[in-house]
């Protein structure tokens, strides 16, 4: 019985990123291209590595792989042969979710 409850008590404590923060990292990572380590974004933001990648992670799967899918399949990779038509090419980059300008 000592240990359980002595165990318990080593248990650290939860501390809530707040939500400014969260789209602060996110900013940082996907669009300054920034590392999640020690060293950059979540020491920046004083923020816990672990807590920062598992941020960084539920923004990818639920932000941008959300945006990709919305796509239809009639409109994802398409290719033409070249022959005496003009065709129009429209490139749509993306990076961390967010629509790039004009390439």
């Amino acid at each position: 019985m000592k240990q359980s409850t002595q165990s318990i008590l080593k248990l650290r404590p939860y501390k809530k990123v707040p939500q400014d923060k969260k789209k602060q990292l996110v900013e940082l990572v996907f669009q300054k291209d920034w590392k999640i380590k020690k060293q950059q974004a979540s020491l920046y933001l004083h923020i816990n590595y672990a807590t920062a990648k598992n941020v960084v992670l539920k923004y990818r799967k639920f932000s941008i792989q959300k945006k990709t899918s919305k796509l239809p399949e009639s409109k994802r990779c398409q290719y033409k042969l070249i022959g005496l038509s003009k065709s129009r090419i429209q490139v749509i980059s993306s990076k961390g979710g967010i629509q790039q300008g004009d390439v």
